[in-house]
């Protein structure tokens, strides 16, 4: 849990300090109003300890401003005066609590408990996951009978796991929330603490995969099917996400075939060496949209056939009869897959509804692909993690469409009609107004002279079609993320 303390005092500062971190909370601390202000604009607290006498910024003053911009964060006011009329104007102005200078320490932390309690959803004093219990009111934790012997961070680690047993937490989102912002390791830390808790828990009885790795997203406490708070298990959540991509699935097969059905045109007229310049080109783009698609839906034998069929029509020439036959063999094997029911990996569809990304507002992310079927395949995958998704698949309205939307991130396909992603990009970087804009650039080509130019226009990152959906959801929240804590880190430096 993350604490902020609001004191310009810098004795009872670090008193706090001390008290707090012996409980395994994270501490950080601002000396004036406006400081803490920024930091709550910049990151995740759990509670706001806050003194009454501030410079720039008094203590009421930055208790309404955080309650008018409905900031819900509990907040213990720390006072010097004992008047009645003094508390009523600190909880008038939205403060949950109030502290009388000098404090008890046993009353200061009981305080902090229950706000924190209060706080969070679960309001049990001790907290539970099965048989194992975590009792903040002695920093114990027990599994079954056993007790386990935790480091702070390990504690800390854990019960940021139960407080929050429905999400998964990045090692990012975990370095955000366990360590102060001018202390932040790297994400070995991270892995470090999860080996630890882990060994520790499973000495006690636990099972060894307790806390869970979410392959390619981060950690989470293991669900079970025991824990009533829980509407649906991951296996029925699971079969939701399988059900909606078979939707997708079914909104685009006649499309597919209908694309297909443009390749065995092209190989028949191959074959009597009567290939048109232009079906020539609409079969060669048509290969290259399958490539990327078709191994979303578990179609990886047809995926590789498109990808050797766009290859066979790139190279420049007429296709001969020779090379009409191959195409013609290659298009068949494709028909014969496409028309197999989709096999959605599972992997693909690893998304709780319930672990939506926390930025306080939901993040914006635009989409540019001239293909239906992928802008609906990402709305499919993104917006159960919190993610509203804007999709253009025209980048002639590309510009009205990034102003009216406003979005945190960017995805660009590279080979569009009219403005390829490339040119976009090079655009989106040049305009001081969108030059801070994070791109990841998503395309079935992955040759090592498009990754360059990709980067080299001034990409952020690259995944190569066809979609796995946790790669991509990984990369997104890990880009989101990165790039809201550099923002805030360098906001802090101008401060300070």
């Amino acid at each position: 849990m993350k604490i902020l303390i609001v004191e310009d005092d810098e004795l009872t500062a670090k008193a706090l300090t001390k008290v707090l971190e012996h409980q395994n909370y994270t501490v950080e601390v601002a000396r004036d109003g406006q400081l803490a202000w920024d930091l709550v604009q910049a990151f995740d607290y759990d509670l706001i300890m806050l003194d009454v006498m501030l410079p720039k910024l008094d203590g009421i003053s930055l208790c309404r401003k955080l309650r008018s911009h409905d900031l819900k964060i509990p907040i213990l006011l720390l006072t010097g005066r004992d008047s009645s009329h003094e508390k009523a104007i600190g909880l008038d102005a939205g403060a949950d609590d109030y502290l009388v200078k000098p404090f008890d320490t046993e009353e200061l932390v009981a305080r902090v408990r229950a706000l924190l309690r209060r706080g969070n959803s679960n309001t049990q004093p001790v907290l539970e996951w099965g048989s194992l219990h975590l009792d903040p009111s002695s920093i114990q934790v027990h599994y079954g009978t056993h007790l386990v012997h935790l480091t702070a961070k390990e504690y800390a680690l854990l019960e940021l796991f139960m407080r929050n047993s429905r999400r998964v937490f990045s090692c990012s989102a975990i370095l955000d929330r366990l360590w102060s912002f001018d202390k932040i390791p790297g994400e070995e830390a991270v892995r470090t603490q999860i080996k630890g808790l882990r060994q520790k828990l499973k000495s006690a009885g636990a099972p060894a995969d307790l806390v869970e790795t979410v392959y390619g997203i981060g950690y989470r406490l293991k669900p079970y099917k025991d824990v009533a708070s829980f509407s649906s298990s991951v296996e029925e959540i699971q079969q939701q996400t399988l059900a909606a991509l078979g939707g997708v699935w079914n909104r685009f097969q006649g499309k597919i075939s209908q694309q297909v059905s443009v390749l065995e045109q092209a190989a028949t007229d191959a074959l009597q060496d009567a290939l048109s310049q232009e079906l020539h080109t609409q079969a060669e783009q048509q290969a290259h949209t399958l490539a990327g698609s078709l191994g979303t839906f578990g179609f990886s034998k047809g995926s590789q056939l498109a990808r050797k069929i766009e290859h066979l029509l790139q190279t420049g020439k007429s296709v001969e009869k020779k090379e009409g036959k191959h195409l013609r063999k290659l298009v068949l094997e494709l028909r014969e897959e496409i028309e197999q029911s989709p096999k959605v990996p599972l992997s693909a569809t690893q998304t709780n509804k319930d672990e939506k990304f926390d930025t306080g507002a939901e993040p914006v992310v635009m989409v540019v692909d001239d293909d239906p079927l992928v802008l609906t395949t990402l709305q499919t995958l993104l917006e159960p993690w919190g993610l509203q998704v804007i999709t253009l698949n025209d980048p002639q309205h590309f510009w009205e469409t990034l102003e009216a939307s406003s979005p945190n991130l960017l995805i660009l396909d590279i080979k569009m009609p009219h403005l390829s992603g490339v040119e976009l990009c090079r655009v989106v970087r040049t305009d001081p107004r969108t030059c801070g804009l994070p791109i990841l650039f998503l395309t079935a080509h992955t040759d090592a002279a498009t990754v360059n130019q990709v980067f080299a226009v001034g990409a952020d990152d690259f995944v190569s079609k066809p979609i796995v959906g946790p790669e991509l959801v990984t990369r997104i929240i890990n880009r989101l993320e990165r790039i809201k804590l550099l923002r805030s880190l360098a906001k802090i430096d101008q401060l300070t």
